[in-house]
This record gives C-alpha cells, structure tokens and sequence, in this order.
C-alpha cells in the first residue's frame, strides 16, 4: 500500500477501511470496523519505520506498554502491527470532537468547564507517565471533548520512529507553540516537556488563540523559548497559572496541581479580567538614515495604546495581606515616560469562605466541652495551631509567588522544609487570643459555676425524678450547659479577637485541602452535626462530666 491511500472497502490486517479521518506525524487515521463489526481507530504508519530497525524496536516496547495503559481519559490502545510493511496501530474510536474544532465552535472554555479540562487531562498524563511513556504531542488536535470528559489519543510515537532522521537533519519533530522550549535545544522529550504542552493546550482552550501565535515559525517558537505567551482577556488567576506553567525554563514551572488548584479557585470566585484603560505615551522616535532624518516626520509623537486598569486599585485582596504590584514598562522607562501600575504576573488566589463548614465545627466543640471540656481543649488548640501553621506556610508560598511570577516546582518542598519555624509562628501568634479567650472562659464560666454551685442561682430546679446536679438544686444538664456557654464565648474571641486574621485564613486554606468543594463541606458538615447530636444526647440522658485532664472545679457544698 506504500505511496497510495486504501480505498473504503480495503482490508488490512483483518480491518475494513471505511473512511478517512485524519493524518498526523506518523501516519493517516481511518475509520474502520474489525471482524466483529466494531468501529476502531486504524491508523496507518508511515512506511519509513522500515529503514529504521531501532525505531521500529522502540516502537515495539512502547505499542506494548500502551496497550498495558488503561484510563478512561486515555483512547485504548486495541491491537497493533510494527513488524509488517503495512504497519498500523488500531485504537479504540471515540465519539467526540477535538478540542481545536470544539473551541472554533463553541468558544473558549472559561470557568468549571476549564478547571474540569485541566483536571481530566492531568490525570490522564499522570497515568501515562506512571506506565513509563510519553505523549510528546500534545496539542488540542489530539485532544477528545467527550460528555465525559478529556480523552487523549494520537500519542506521538512517531517521533520514537523518527529519531535517527531528527538527529541527522537537525530538526525537531512536534507542533510550534505546543512544543516544550527545552526541546528545541536537543533535549528529549519527558514528562516535563509534556505538562509543558499540557499548559499550551489549556491556554489555547482558555483564550481560542494559539498561544505564542501561528506564523512565521521562527516568531512562534521565538516566542515560547521567552515565555511569551497570549493570555490576554483571562482573569488574573488564570494567567497567572497558565503564564507560570508555561515557564522556559523546567524548573520554575509550576506544578501541575498547583495550575489546577488555582483554575478551580478562579472558577469558584470568579476571575473576571480586568477593566482596561487607555494611555496616551511617548515613544522614542525611529531610528532613520541621517540622509531622511531631515524633516522626518512622526519623531517624537505620541502614541496611544491600552493596558489593565490596574492603577490605584491594587491586587484583588482576601481578609489579609493584599498585595498590590507596580512596574515600569522598560520601553517607556526608555523614551521617558512616568511609570504605571501593570497587573502582576501572579496574583495568589483568596481561600473561600467556609461559613456552614467553619459553624458545624464550632457547634461541635461547643457540645464537645459540654462533657468533655479538658479533651476538647486540647483538641481544639492543636486544631488552631494546625490552622495558622498551614495559613503562615501558604502564605509565605504565595508572596514568593507574587514576587517571582508564578509558581516553583520547588514551592512545596519548601513550604514542607520551613514548617517547623511556620509551627512556632502559629503558636506565638496564637498567644493572644488564646489568652484573652481563655479569660472569657475562666470569668464567665468560673463565675456561673459559683453562682450554681452556691445555690443562689437556679435554673432548672432539680426534681426527684430527674436527679440533680453537683449542688443538689439544679438539673444534671445545666452544668454541661454552662461549659457549652463558656466554650462558645471563648471560641468567639479567639476566632475575631486580637491576630485572628491568619486562624481564620489558615482555617480556609485547611479545609480547602482536606474537604474540598461542596462536596467536601457537605460531609464535614453532616458528620460535626451528628457528633454534636450525640452529645446533646448524652447530656440530656445525665451523663457525667469528665474533666480529665483538667483538675476539675472546686465544690462549693
């Protein structure tokens, strides 16, 4: 079949050809239906993988680790034949439309719909690389819109089979703008150059555009070797995370699960980009022969262009520390003119509000102390400490981040490695409103403790029916009451008394981690609630209180 394309109709290998679909680096794709009369994927390889018994047997082992791979956002792998001269690789077909064809229809993705593709497509690369292999094509041909989510095919073992002619001739086989800059210098293709594409794709579904530009060649690939790319009209999150992904060099590029975790976060708050403004600047005048420089004219005239409006209203701020970034243009900086705000290459995302999640917990404790006061405590401040532990480590990641442009594959390492100096951070600061929360606690519940105790206040007299409690006069559940009380009050000071701030962030950002999403929330929710009930259960039915390892309170008998 070399040197023609098989007709509708032709049988090779036991596959019926039925129609073409596409052609690609290694080979033309067909629909085509096997002995069965099930409809597959049948790609033809190009006959040179003959001349080549060394990129034939690299293709060999990785047809087979392929057909090993098994992942619902991955096209399987069905059956194959490398050692014919009608070569040809036979996949599972899919029912969808490829991302490219997807954007020019329907738009660019924005939003859940972006988050669930970075999501869907992560996890199909981590798959891949877990079974050794890489894609080393990814672009948004090669990538699968289905109502199911992203699938990945045309995996790019042609350039496998291609290596010796790349090597000979100097070039390098793969898509401009969605090939990794580090390949262009002779690098090999890695998982790292794979989430490299995996960030070009994202940005070209983010914004419709290719995302360093479409021709001339040498301008594209210019343009990715700097890290130049289009993200112009996204949000600020969502630039930010593409531009850090999209990094030139391997090691300042951010990790995969940071991308996401920021593109959910955008998704979740929304990440509207920002109002633009227009700026009337001075431009140096061009440089003419000194023969035209003579009434040249337009040196030195102004010219008009438009930027973010970011000037005067800083960076989207949480409830602590906004950050806001300012810099000179260089080219303006050159031909003298003021500096200007521009948007910051990365602006960290604000952890959510966890108001139902954050209430449900705090009913808890308040049942908790009810009858187990001394163990609740105890639970309670390391819980706090936790909590500002982790909001001091994340918010020393994101300044760096904000500082550096974007993300670090070395972020978290070092947000892991500084945790112990983050840990004395938190219980310094947590000192405060512990102390002052704790005096509430001592003063009111120390006070109506007395009050009871000496009988001069009664609340629920006790009957013989129903028992009574530590002084003989008031009911077994008042005194749980008056800890649940105490406990509520001071979990009130701690929470928006003095240096708070960073408990409540550091609160956010855990419970972003460990229940995420609404799903998340719900099950923290249900479960607080329920301990809850069971508590007030246990109260309503007399049981005692344990003050271990509390000394317990003094008897006023």
């Amino acid at each position: 079949m070399e040197g023609s394309e098989p007709a509708p109709g032709v049988e090779i290998g036991g596959y019926r050809i039925v129609a073409p679909l596409g052609a690609g680096g290694m080979g033309s794709v067909y629909r085509a239906v096997d002995g069965g009369g099930t409809e597959v994927a049948f790609k033809l390889l190009h006959a040179h993988l003959d001349a080549d018994p060394v990129a034939r047997d690299r293709l060999r082992r990785e047809v087979a680790a392929l057909q090993r791979l098994r992942h619902p956002a991955v096209a399987a792998v069905l059956d194959a034949e490398v050692d014919s001269t009608e070569a040809f690789l036979v996949t599972e077909l899919i029912d969808g439309r490829n991302l490219e064809d997807h954007v020019r229809v329907a738009g660019p993705l924005t939003g859940w719909p972006l988050a669930r593709l970075a999501s869907g497509l992560r996890d199909a690369l981590e798959a891949v690389h877990a079974a050794g292999l890489v894609h080393r094509d990814l672009k948004p041909s090669n990538v699968l819109v289905t109502p199911d989510g992203p699938v990945l095919i045309d995996f790019g073992i042609a350039q496998a089979a291609d290596d010796a002619r790349v090597t000979s001739t100097g070039l390098v086989a793969g898509t401009p703008g969605y090939l990794a800059p580090e390949l262009l210098a002779d690098g090999e293709p890695g998982p790292l150059s794979d989430w490299w594409g995996w960030a070009a794709v994202l940005a070209f579904a983010a914004t419709g555009r290719a995302p360093f530009g479409t021709r001339p060649v040498d301008a594209v690939l210019a343009r990715s070797q700097a890290g130049d790319v289009d993200v112009g009209g996204l949000g600020a999150v969502t630039a930010g995370a593409l531009r850090a992904a999209l990094a030139p060099e391997p090691d300042l590029r951010a990790l995969p699960d940071d991308v996401v975790a920021d593109l959910e976060a955008a998704a979740e708050r929304g990440d509207e980009p920002a109002p633009t403004a227009v700026l009337t600047t001075r431009v140096a005048p061009p440089v003419v022969p000194p023969a035209a420089a003579s009434g040249a004219p337009g040196a030195g005239v102004g010219s008009t262009r438009v930027r973010p409006s970011w000037a005067g209203s800083g960076t989207p701020a949480g409830d602590e520390d906004p950050h806001a970034d300012a810099g000179l243009d260089a080219a303006d900086g050159a031909a003298g003119a003021g500096p200007y705000d521009e948007p910051p290459a990365y602006v960290s995302p604000r952890p959510r509000r966890r108001t139902g999640t954050v209430l449900a917990l705090a009913v808890l404790a308040t049942a908790g102390a009810s009858l187990y006061p001394g163990l609740t405590l105890l639970v309670l401040a390391a819980a706090l400490v936790l909590a500002r532990t982790v909001g001091s480590a994340a918010g020393a990641m994101q300044a760096r981040r904000e500082a550096r442009g974007g993300a670090a594959r070395s972020d978290v390492a070092r947000a892991v490695v500084s945790s112990p100096w983050h840990l004395v951070r938190a219980v310094v600061g947590l000192l405060p409103s512990l102390l002052v929360g704790g005096s509430v606690v001592v003063l009111v519940g120390g006070l109506l403790w007395w009050l009871l105790g000496t009988g001069q206040v009664v609340v629920d007299p006790a009957s013989s029916g129903r028992g009574a409690g530590p002084d003989g006069s008031n009911a077994p559940w008042v005194y749980p009451g008056v800890l649940a009380l105490a406990m509520l009050l001071g979990l009130a000071v701690v929470w928006f008394g003095p240096m708070a701030t960073l408990t409540r962030v550091g609160a956010r950002r855990t419970l972003a981690a460990v229940a995420p999403g609404l799903a998340g929330a719900g099950v923290v929710v249900v479960l607080a609630l329920a301990g809850a009930v069971l508590l007030a259960a246990l109260v309503a039915s007399g049981h005692p209180i344990t003050w271990t390892p509390l000394p317990g309170p003094p008897s006023f008998a």
